[in-house]
C-alpha cells in the first residue's frame, strides 16, 4: 500500500466528516425552522417510533451516542414539548423506560418529512443507486468495526 492510497483514504475520511457536520447544520436549520425540533430531538423521537414508542434510557443514549447527561437533557427537553414521558420499566423498576405520546407520534411525522425532504435534496439527489450503495457497503463496514471497538471498551 503507497503513502498516495493513504492520502485518498485520509483525505475521504476528513471530506466524510466535513461532510457530516456540514449535513447535519444545514438539516438540523431546515428542521428547527419548519418544526422547531432540532436533529438530535428527531432523531431520539425516530428511535422511540422505530422500537415501538418506548426504549430505555441508556438505549437512547446508546443509539444518539450521547453521555448519560446529555441523553437526560435530550428527555427533559421531549418531557417539557409533550413528546415523551417518562416512567418504570414494567420488568424492572430500576430503568427509566421513555414513550412517545401521541403528539410525539405526530411531532416525528413532520420532522420526518422535512428530514427525509432535505435530506434527499442535500445528498440523495447527488448519488445513483449504484453509488449509494456503494457508499453504503462502507459505511456499514466503519460503522461495524466501530460498534465492536466501542463494545470491546474501546481498545
Amino acid at each position: 500500500m503507497g503513502s498516495h492510497q493513504i492520502d485518498h483514504r485520509r483525505e475521504a475520511g476528513t471530506h466524510t466528516i466535513h461532510l457530516g457536520l456540514l449535513l447535519k447544520a444545514e438539516i438540523e436549520g431546515r428542521m428547527s425552522e419548519t418544526t422547531g425540533i432540532l436533529l438530535a430531538d428527531h432523531e431520539a423521537l425516530a428511535s422511540l417510533e422505530q422500537e415501538g414508542g418506548a426504549l430505555r434510557m441508556s438505549d437512547i443514549a446508546d443509539r444518539l451516542v450521547l453521555t448519560r447527561g446529555g441523553v437526560t437533557k435530550l428527555v427533559d427537553r421531549l418531557e417539557e414539548a409533550g413528546y415523551v414521558a417518562r416512567g418504570p420499566s414494567p420488568s424492572d423498576r430500576r430503568l427509566v423506560m421513555v414513550a412517545l405520546t401521541a403528539r410525539g407520534r405526530s411531532a416525528v411525522r413532520r420532522s420526518q418529512a422535512v428530514f427525509d425532504e432535505a435530506l434527499h435534496d442535500l445528498w440523495g439527489r447527488h448519488l445513483s443507486e449504484q453509488e449509494a450503495g456503494a457508499v453504503l457497503e462502507v459505511v456499514d463496514r466503519i460503522r461495524t468495526a466501530l460498534d465492536h471497538t466501542r463494545a470491546a471498551g474501546g481498545a
